[in-house]
């Protein structure tokens, strides 16, 4: 089978020879042959299109490309799992921060604590129960025990003030409802500490009064402050309620009810007094804490 003459320039099919029947002019190219050198030429002509070198340099590119990628899109997810991480951190370490805050501003004080104390809030006090334990609570018989947690605070406090929030006709208090029973007491000293420190330009912390509460089983304190003077007053003298009551409720003026609301406070024409309340707001005349007796004494 005859091999077709193709042409060595452009490899395209070469025609008829020219009118000297010795050479064929490439249509396409222009390139003139010898009929004798195509006819000794025994191997086809081959034409490649590219090389070698080109596909792996697509190869290698597309390899960088990819690398590229790669190591854009770990890069971006590196930073973002590391904005995460410390974002989750610093909740963490917020909120733990806020639980320690909080845990420390409900835990109950020392009694080494109480004279520094500077915030004016409600706090728990670590501190023994009352004598008599919380179900059978006497504030006068307790009044010792609420002497030495004054006294822990500060060394001159005198007591200006009990209050009782729910006492029985037979004087047993309640402290698990909702109205606490306790003592107020007063420091000239460190009213005098308040005054300075306020004359000379600086606001004062201290607190010149402290409300000690006794509500359930829970003991807590209120640190006050007001420029007004205390009068000087004796030391507490009452009756126990118990025997207070049985004194006054047979007194004529003084309503028998179940259930009293009452406090004591010092009287410089009279002493110390007692005064009681029923709780619908009745009211009743003072009695006098020494010996129970009720005014008209």
């Amino acid at each position: 089978m005859p091999t077709p003459r193709r042409c060595s320039g452009c490899g395209a099919a070469l025609g008829d020879p020219t009118d000297d029947d010795l050479t064929i002019v490439c249509r396409f190219c222009g390139l003139r042959h010898d009929i004798n050198d195509l006819a000794a030429e025994a191997t086809p002509i081959v034409v490649q299109v590219g090389s070698p070198r080109t596909g792996g340099a697509a190869r290698a590119i597309a390899t960088i490309v990819l690398l590229a990628v790669a190591l854009a899109v770990g890069g971006s997810l590196y930073i973002a799992n590391r904005a995460r991480n410390d974002v989750t951190t610093r909740v963490r370490e917020t909120t733990d921060a806020v639980r320690q805050r909080v845990a420390d501003r409900n835990r109950p004080l020392a009694l080494t604590e109480l004279g520094t104390l500077t915030e004016y809030a409600w706090k728990a006090v670590d501190t023994a129960p009352p004598p008599g334990g919380f179900a059978s609570f006497d504030p006068v018989a307790a009044l010792p025990w609420g002497m030495s947690i004054a006294h822990a605070w500060a060394a001159d406090a005198l007591l200006t003030r009990i209050d009782v929030g729910r006492v029985s006709s037979t004087g047993v208090v309640d402290l698990a409802g909702d109205t606490p029973s306790g003592y107020r007491f007063h420091s000239p000293a460190r009213l005098l500490r308040w005054k300075q420190e306020s004359d000379g330009g600086t606001k004062s912390t201290t607190a010149s009064g402290m409300m000690l509460q006794v509500q359930g089983t829970t003991v807590r304190v209120l640190m006050e402050t007001s420029a007004r003077e205390e009068p000087a007053t004796p030391a507490p003298a009452s009756l126990r309620l118990p025997d207070l009551l049985t004194k006054a409720r047979t007194a004529r003026g003084f309503s028998d009810r179940p259930f009293y609301a009452a406090y004591m406070i010092f009287l410089p024409r009279e002493g110390w007094a007692w005064y009681f309340r029923a709780p619908s707001g009745d009211s009743f005349p003072r009695v006098r804490a020494r010996d129970g007796r009720v005014y008209p004494y």
